[in-house]
């Protein structure tokens, strides 16, 4: 099992970790920008050409809906039942400061070029352990702990709950989650909530004991 990451809160850390890619390794750099602004997934990014951030908006069918969707399928033909109808492609408008950089960066690439090409082949994408080695330097660097790529995936549907008037009902439209409990443990608003729950909980000892 992996480790369960947790949103950097601390806004200071989060800009100095963006300069240290940003100087020393530029397609981690703009990786963790895509998953920071539009809550994708790195797998789901990874395979991204220029075409594919050309327009206003960046649209995909997330890697992990495809494959809940072949477990219905198996189910339902298991059952003799139909199965769940296709999740729409999460689509997100590029935000405008995203979309600076990414044409700046992607200015000098044909259209069928992948954004994060790999040393290794040809137009070939950056593997995920590539990534995955590349991010464990910066975890190293900053003394991290609990942090990984969803990291980026928490502050960015965290960011949307709290720029919203601490919106749940935002934050799950935005990340695509079927509830909105589902939202709030992958957000840790559950012990939050647990923890104003018993700050809150009128005292049965009070004036019984201490002061």
């Amino acid at each position: 099992m992996g480790i369960k990451t947790k949103a950097i809160k601390d806004k200071e850390l989060e800009i100095s970790i963006y300069q240290y890619c940003k100087k020393y390794d530029m397609q981690l750099y703009i990786m963790i920008l895509l998953i920071r602004y539009t809550g994708y997934r790195i797998n789901d990014l990874r395979c991204l050409r220029k075409r594919d951030v050309s327009g206003k908006y960046l649209e995909i069918v997330e890697n992990k809906t495809k494959y809940l969707e072949q477990k219905y399928k198996e189910k339902a033909e298991k059952d003799g039942t139909s199965p769940k109808p296709p999740k729409k492609a999460r689509k997100i408008l590029i935000h405008p400061t995203l979309k600076k950089i990414l044409d700046e960066y992607t200015k000098d690439m044909e259209m069928w070029h992948v954004l994060f090409s790999s040393p290794r082949g040809r137009n070939k994408p950056l593997s995920y352990s590539q990534f995955d080695r590349r991010l464990d330097k910066v975890t190293k660097e900053f003394n991290l702990k609990d942090f990984g790529f969803h990291s980026f995936r928490k502050m960015c549907f965290l960011a949307v709950y709290e720029d919203n008037g601490n919106s749940i009902e935002k934050a799950q439209h935005y990340a695509g989650h079927t509830s909105s409990l589902t939202t709030s443990i992958y957000l840790d608003l559950d012990q939050e909530t647990n923890d104003k729950i018993t700050l809150e909980m009128k005292d049965p000892l009070r004036g019984l004991i201490g002061s």
